[in-house]
């Protein structure tokens, strides 16, 4: 729930905007691409089949069957994972970002990991790594395991492989101290171009958490030790100390204070007044940088300031100061979890293909319901070295989807064959 804001004028309680996941106040900033397309099988649209994709090796009939090879066994568990992922969902799930990162994490990493387990009889290994790669397995066990003649650990897995509908959100580290401060500087009409008074408040409001948290693909881990277990406990319970799931990203906040301008009008000599003269809200903004880390690779993938400007209605008396700062902060909050969510999936063309009358169609990994977040859509290529910046192709509507990827139909496409899959992208467009 929304505190008071800080300044005298009550307002009415804000009505809950999830519906609105993002603003498109930031859509003018450019994205890092990540590499990570979902690959998906979408129905038929206007009754024209998609080209037909390289099937995917059999199953077995009770599952998958994936095997690793490698010179610890965590890392060969890790390996027959992913090959059985790529058997059942091929090679581009398989090895791509969103998976690829898991893997690493069970193969390598420490964090909230025992230092008994791994080692081929942990009766509690199995658990922590199907936290790390649900989503994308459903269920696994490993049928067989061994060291080879040569020292080497030999596993071989039977995995129930989710579907592209199921796969798993990302899981993140949010350092965000979030957006509590403002500060307005004030001016004298027909004055000096510096500020004759400047007053300090402050503001609380929800996390950026909540517009994350809307698109059911990003979970934030929690800052404590993970699952507790009283000493008591079953054997069972007491194995789970500490078991949590492991980031595979750390985002990092930075706000500044927002910013607002007023103008104070200069005396009336023919409308003497004593009491205090009106002053008008003229500007408002908030400047941010957004940081985001691969925790897996070790990569700095996005690294940007950004500023956020609120359009104030002539006239608006300072009094309403509360309410715009509601607004700003609304926009500037939307803002960086599009920011997030984008450099983590950045909305990339996975497959086009004809449909009936000429149009074209497109297969993007954006997820319906952040897609259903927006009313516009924008097709058009990430810049090269020379000349970084967006390059429009089009319009795109959005047609239908699943959790994980939708359907456009491609308006005012001069040219389709510039659309291209691993490259173009559809953004959501200004409202």
């Amino acid at each position: 729930m929304r505190t008071a804001p800080p300044l005298a004028v009550a307002t009415a309680p804000r009505r809950p905007r999830s519906a609105r996941l993002f603003s498109a106040a930031a859509m003018n900033h450019r994205l890092l691409p990540v590499a990570f397309v979902l690959c998906s099988t979408l129905p038929t649209v206007r009754g024209q089949e998609p080209p037909a994709a390289t099937p995917p090796a059999a199953p077995v009939s009770d599952g998958t069957e994936g095997f690793g090879r490698a010179a610890s066994y965590r890392q060969a568990l890790a390996m027959a994972l992913e090959d059985a992922v790529g058997k059942a969902r091929g090679v581009a799930v398989a090895r791509g970002g969103g998976f690829r990162a898991r893997l690493d994490v069970v193969s390598r990493g420490r964090e909230g990991v025992p230092a008994n387990w791994f080692d081929g009889e942990a009766e509690y290994e199995r658990e922590w790594v199907q936290q790390q790669i649900s989503g994308f397995v459903e269920t696994w066990d490993v049928t067989k395991k061994g060291k080879a003649d040569d020292g080497q650990w030999e596993v071989t897995v039977r995995a129930k492989i989710a579907t592209g509908s199921q796969q798993g959100p990302f899981v993140i580290e949010l350092d965000d101290e979030d957006l509590r401060r403002w500060q307005l500087a004030r001016f004298e009409e027909g004055g000096a171009a510096v500020p004759f008074a400047k007053v300090d408040g402050t503001y609380e409001a929800p996390s950026i958490r909540d517009n994350l948290r809307a698109t059911g693909r990003v979970r934030i881990v929690a800052k404590d030790g993970g699952v507790s277990a009283a000493a008591g406990a079953a054997p069972r319970e007491r194995g789970k100390a500490g078991h949590h799931l492991v980031a595979s990203h750390r985002v990092r906040v930075q706000w500044q204070p927002m910013q607002f301008t007023s103008l104070v009008e200069k005396p009336n000599i023919a409308r003497p007044t004593t009491g205090p003269r009106p002053q008008y809200l003229t500007a408002g903004s908030v400047r941010v940088t957004v940081a985001i880390s691969d925790l897996v690779l070790g990569l700095d993938v996005f690294d940007r300031p950004l500023t956020i400007g609120l359009e104030v209605p002539p006239g608006t008396a300072v009094e309403r100061l509360d309410a715009m700062a509601v607004q700003l902060a609304d926009l500037a909050k939307a803002a960086v979890a599009e920011s997030v969510f984008f450099a983590l999936q950045p909305p990339t063309v996975a497959r086009k293909w004809a449909g009936e009358g000429g149009d074209w169609f497109v297969e993007v990994a954006i997820g319906k319901r952040v897609a259903n977040g927006y009313d516009a859509f924008a097709v058009g290529n990430q810049g090269s070295l020379a000349s970084p910046d967006w390059r429009p192709l089009g319009r795109a509507a959005l047609v239908g989807g699943t959790d994980t990827t939708c359907t456009f139909r491609l308006v005012d496409v001069a040219d389709p064959s510039r659309i291209e899959a691993g490259v173009t992208e559809v953004r959501p467009a200004r409202k």
